[in-house]
């Protein structure tokens, strides 16, 4: 049976989670985030701290600046002196999600999860961003500390998230041709962009029908 997956690259503080677990309820279809991590670790056999290493919400090495193609999809056996390294447990979340995008209707949030699907035709890439006061708003409910706090941690994960896409694959974040759509949500509101997104998945799969 064919799958439709939506997958949701988002500016933290945009909302973009909260629109993806809302879209999963409404669709009645699943949802991953961090669950994507323990799947990876009970697949490898690897200690689920290590993937820690690779979440987006980690910090990372500089990034490949450059290098064209990082993600090769590609994963090493237990007996390569590589097989913890920092790109094969990239490449064991890397290959969950492909086999998600096989088996279920689901929604999938971040890890350059549109990168790792860019070939799937039955995959509906979302980037959600809004403006900073918005962004701020959104933070300050989950975070405690000061505007000035709040807005350095935005600016680091900004950039963390950046370095991380630029690594591990070799392209840009926000590279609007990488998303089918990108919305603003301090814009729209969420319910609209649920909307939006709700209309966009049904028209993708009634081309399939």
């Amino acid at each position: 049976m064919d799958h439709f997956v939506i997958t949701i690259a988002r500016q933290y503080g945009s909302g973009g989670r909260t629109i993806g677990i809302r879209l999963a309820q409404e669709l009645g279809i699943e949802y991953f985030d961090r669950e994507i991590i323990r799947m990876a670790s009970e697949d490898s056999g690897i200690h689920e701290k290590l993937f820690g290493r690779v979440d987006e919400y980690s910090t990372v090495r500089p990034p490949l600046f450059g290098k064209k193609n990082v993600y090769t999809g590609e994963v090493l056996p237990p007996q390569s002196r590589k097989f913890t390294s920092d790109e094969n447990l990239f490449n064991y979340q890397a290959k969950i999600i492909r086999e998600l995008a096989m088996t279920r209707d689901c929604v999938i949030i971040g890890r350059c999860s549109n990168i790792i699907l860019e070939e799937n035709p039955r995959v509906l890439r979302v980037f959600v961003c809004a403006d900073w006061p918005f962004r701020r708003e959104e933070a300050s409910k989950k975070m405690s500390g000061s505007f000035e706090e709040l807005d350095r941690f935005m600016t680091k994960d900004d950039k963390r998230k950046k370095e991380y896409y630029k690594r591990y694959t070799g392209v840009d974040w926000m590279d609007k041709s990488r998303y089918d759509l990108f919305l603003n949500n301090s814009l729209l509101g969420y319910d609209q962009c649920v909307e939006v997104i709700k209309n966009a998945f049904a028209a993708m799969k009634k081309k399939y029908e």
